[in-house]
């Protein structure tokens, strides 16, 4: 199988090349090019010559920010511990390396060509490998089981999208996972799928969502005032805030927000898209509506003066709708919210991450396409802590309905906050087992 694995990947070369092309001339995969065909700085080889290496691959920001406190937890317990961690995203690459400072080295992770690959495992050397939730690239797995070095997946889900396609070449899937040395699932019913794919299942372990032990930052009454600040938001003002929204979402949300100003005139939107390159679409969307668009980096300056024309502030009656067009921001951003929705769910995309407005006992609501978070957003309707919704009738009722009803938001929000302290504890056994499978290395 890896045999007819190997010669599609060289004849598919013939028919992507134009599309590399393309985007390489987009920029796409410019950045970092050379690293992602397994040419890594000299610096790089040196500075882990003779050092006992963990290679860490997350392959986006979901995954770059999940892995951040394992990241610390593991330099904290094995200060000599050597980290490379690797994402396949320009703006995971960017992630990482504001947020993870305990990591020796973040690099592209290289395509999954043989030559690619090895010249990547000469140059890292890894003693140990970690992969976070289930990026699995045949030959880069391959060649670790042929070295020797051991690979762990942790926090790994499998969702149902991925187990359909994956069922399909199972034979395959079985190859390729007996080179995994241990499976730390998010979910018994994650333990199930990749047992059923083929994994071991003495290998396999339910370790928890490592996500519910994420460093949530806590932010006191100064900081959320400091924030609405810098936004132009009084104290008096309830804020609606769209994180991680898709197309075909947007005209939604900004629907929703339209009908209910007129019975909540102290309403305000933030709408914080998944890909901020999308900010010209969101503000058209915006526009005809009849509201007055405003991006997150034109509103202020840093000395916190408004940089926005007098005309078009007083056209938005003080109130524009901010479109949130930067990268880090969100995760402070919900804490002034007072109602959050988060995207990716109300199309079939799969949903976003709906723990961190949680963590600030907001009451979140979410559509019906939460696939890639289903056991967590399952939880959390059961618990009372968020509220599932099926269309724009469906969120416009919940919205006026909590906004009605200021007793209920607070009995959301806590029910939410109090599922995440009921939760944690996955990053300790997932310390645990790689503690153990590092020491038998050593």
């Amino acid at each position: 199988m890896y045999r007819l694995y190997n010669l599609l990947l060289r004849v598919s070369i013939v028919f992507i090349l134009p599309w590399c092309l393309l985007n390489l001339i987009r920029g796409k995969y410019r950045v970092g090019l050379w690293q992602r065909m397994g040419f890594y700085p000299d610096e790089i080889q040196k500075g882990l010559l003779n050092q006992f290496t963990l290679w860490i691959h997350a392959v986006s920001i979901g995954e770059v920010i999940a892995s951040v406190p394992l990241i610390k937890g593991l330099k904290e317990n094995y200060p000599n511990l050597k980290i490379v961690l690797s994402t396949v995203t320009v703006t995971g690459n960017k992630i990482a390396k504001e947020k993870v400072s305990e990591a020796d080295y973040i690099i592209y992770f290289p395509f999954d060509f043989l030559g690619a690959i090895k010249r990547a495992l000469k140059a890292v050397n890894p003693s140990a490998c970690i992969i976070m939730e289930t990026e699995l690239w045949p030959n880069f797995l391959k060649e670790l089981n042929v070295k020797d070095i051991p690979t762990v997946i942790v926090n790994g889900r499998v969702s149902e999208k991925s187990f359909k396609g994956y069922n399909i070449i199972r034979p395959f899937m079985k190859e390729i996972l007996k080179n995994i040395s241990l499976f730390n699932m998010q979910t018994e019913g994650d333990a199930k799928k990749i047992i059923t794919l083929g994994a071991e299942k003495r290998n396999v372990i339910i370790t928890g969502n490592i996500k519910y032990d994420c460093n949530f930052k806590k932010i006191d009454d100064d900081d959320i005032k400091e924030i609405k600040d810098t936004l132009g938001i009084n104290g008096k003002e309830r804020i609606l805030i769209a994180g991680s929204t898709h197309s075909g979402e947007e005209d939604t949300i900004v629907d929703v927000y339209s009908s209910l100003l007129k019975d909540h005139p102290d309403f305000r939107l933030i709408i914080a898209p998944r890909h901020i390159e999308r900010a010209d679409e969101v503000e058209e969307i915006i526009k005809m509506r009849g509201l007055v668009p405003v991006r997150r980096t034109c509103l202020f300056k840093g000395d916190n003066t408004i940089n926005l024309s007098a005309c078009e502030y007083a056209q938005a009656g003080g109130r524009p709708v901010i479109i949130l067009d930067t990268i880090g921001e969100l995760s402070f951003i919900y804490s002034i919210g007072t109602i959050v929705f988060v995207g990716g769910s109300l199309i079939p995309h799969g949903g976003q991450n709906i723990l961190e407005p949680l963590f600030y006992k907001k009451p979140v609501l979410f559509g019906k396409y939460m696939m890639n978070f289903h056991e967590i957003s399952k939880d959390i309707c059961s618990s009372g802590g968020g509220i599932q919704v099926n269309d724009k009738n469906d969120l416009r009722k919940e919205v006026a309905g909590l906004l009605d009803n200021e007793k209920r938001m607070a009995e959301v929000g806590e029910k939410g906050y109090q599922m995440i302290m009921r939760n944690k504890g996955a990053l300790q056994k997932n310390l645990k087992l790689i503690g153990e499978m590092m020491s038998r290395r050593k």
